[in-house]
């Protein structure tokens, strides 16, 4: 495949940078999403998240569910309560230090799982079937390199504002 001059490559706007294309992109399938899981399940996108983070990696700590969905601390907390009284989730003690909280989905939330996520499988499956089989390779491979490459800059990014945290401080 020959190489793009990275000039031709660079955005001329705002809108044409990736990671706002991207998140224009994403935030359409989460309105979708919201949309269809709010008027059969009644689950927004943020507990649809945590849903579907428990019912594919449980038991979790509630830091550790917030950080894997991308929330604050608290919010997390707020969300998890409404879905305990729910009874889709429930909350036992880390058996390894026994002073933090696991958090699972209860025989309710795991039903409710099994039947949202064939949903949001469909969802992707119908907005990737724009791509032919060759194209989808290329994609999921190029997303992995790109999720890598954020981890890595995020990285960075927080060592960076480290130094400079530490180099405002008076002596």
């Amino acid at each position: 495949m020959p190489q793009v001059p990275s000039s031709a490559l660079e955005p001329n706007n705002f809108k044409d940078l990736f990671s706002f294309r991207l998140n224009v992109l994403t935030h359409r399938m989460s309105q979708l999403a919201a949309l269809l899981n709010q008027a059969a399940f009644e689950l927004d996108p943020r507990e649809w998240r945590i849903l579907g983070l428990l019912g594919t990696t449980a038991p979790l700590s509630l830091q550790a569910l917030a950080n894997e969905v991308a929330v604050d601390k608290s919010q997390a907390s707020r969300i998890v309560t409404g879905l305990i009284e729910r009874g889709l989730l429930q909350r036992h003690a880390n058996d390894e230090d026994g002073r933090s909280i696991h958090l699972s989905l209860t025989a309710k939330g795991k039903n409710l799982y099994r039947k949202v996520f064939p949903q949001a499988v469909q969802r992707n499956e119908t907005l990737l079937s724009v791509l032919n089989a060759k194209e989808r390779k290329v994609f999921e491979d190029a997303m992995e390199k790109l999720s890598s490459k954020a981890v890595d800059m995020l990285t960075a990014a927080h060592r960076q504002t480290l130094s400079i945290k530490k180099s405002k401080k008076p002596q």
